[in-house]
């Protein structure tokens, strides 16, 4: 009679395979907790070795101690160097992760350009919160450079931070478009190998 998986027991995790589960099963049938243990130790060993992607570390080997006891169906009766876990705690399912239901103003430069104003807004010094709108404005260029093969304008870039800010940045624009970074030069500079061969085709085209 042949052995088919569908006349067999559900694996319970399938990453170590059938055989370290028979093994398992057939430990918890050994009286001698000694004798138990030592095979437990064994198994171990095998279900490191499968596991290619762990590093023999405390971590790790909790973790597979915890499998060890999970294939078990945390029956399991040895000495194990970590406390059983709690079947309920292993199987609980995690927290959904609380999103942000605030509008994006500007969705192609994302949220993170957002918080990157936001903790500018916070910044009492003004150097530090001008050097900071700098670095925020290099960034929407590079961006757009890498994305959409566009050298935006600097003076539109200061306006949407501004209009992402609500107008809460204290920096003077004005001023702050004296920086190296507005200049004609420093925007050739700045833009991607690729974004200039790309302006250069369009150039011949016409």
């Amino acid at each position: 009679m042949y052995d088919y998986n569908a006349t067999r027991k559900p694996l319970i995790l399938k990453e170590y395979g059938r055989n370290i589960q028979k093994l398992v099963e057939a430990i918890s049938t050994i009286n001698d907790k000694a004798e138990r243990t030592q095979y437990a130790h064994s198994v171990l060993q095998l279900m490191t070795t499968l596991d290619i992607s762990s590093r023999h570390n405390a971590e790790n080997i909790q973790r597979h101690w915890d499998n060890l006891f999970t294939i078990s169906n945390y029956t399991l009766d040895v000495d194990s160097p970590y406390p059983i876990p709690e079947k309920a705690v292993l199987h609980k399912k995690p927290q959904r992760p609380a999103y942000s239901s605030k509008p994006i103003k500007f969705k192609n430069y994302g949220r993170n350009i957002e918080r990157l104003i936001q903790k500018a807004i916070d910044i009492e010094a003004q150097e530090v919160q001008e050097q900071m709108v700098v670095d925020i404005v290099k960034l929407m260029k590079n961006f757009s450079n890498e994305w959409n093969n566009d050298n935006i304008d600097c003076g539109t870039l200061l306006a949407n931070i501004q209009k992402i800010a609500g107008n809460r940045l204290t920096v003077d624009l004005e001023k702050l478009k004296m920086h190296p970074i507005f200049s004609t030069t420093y925007r050739k500079k700045s833009r991607s190998p690729k974004a200039i061969r790309n302006t250069e085709k369009r150039q011949k085209t016409l």
